[in-house]
């Protein structure tokens, strides 16, 4: 499946990949490495706080995460990448959304929203806390 088609299947979709606390970015993001990416395993709960953030702060010690995906710095981000924020102050996991492209000095990118429960959705995020991303081998 193309990065195209998975947005418009899951645009306004809730997904909940592990059933697990509820609809999740992380889980948004499993089903993408699932469906477009090809990836038919993944690790479930992410490793240490087992929050989106553990995806690029505990790289190398996901194995399945080293088995597909290299760990990149902010530069270079090309639409299908999966960007990871650090935590905050309202938010101690972190966040994982799918890179589209760019507006100005903020990220376009599909993601889904555990706090709000919300479901998939098109939004313009800021590069404040970004870590950085992966991209598939």
């Amino acid at each position: 499946m193309f990065l195209e088609d998975f947005v418009k299947k899951y645009n306004k979709t809730k997904i909940d990949f592990d059933k697990q606390f509820g609809f999740q970015c992380v889980d948004l993001f499993r089903q993408y490495a699932k469906e477009c990416l090809g990836i038919p395993e993944h690790t479930g709960a992410c490793s240490t706080t087992g929050g989106a953030k553990d995806l690029f702060l505990d790289y190398d010690k996901m194995p399945i995460e080293k088995k597909y995906f290299y760990r990149e710095t902010k530069k270079g981000m090309v639409a299908g990448d999966v960007l990871i924020w650090d935590s905050t102050s309202t938010n101690k996991y972190g966040h994982v959304a799918i890179y589209l492209g760019k507006l100005n000095n903020s990220l376009i990118v599909f993601e889904q929203n555990g706090i709000t429960q919300a479901g998939a959705e098109i939004v313009l995020r800021s590069k404040e806390n970004l870590l950085g991303f992966l991209r598939k081998k």
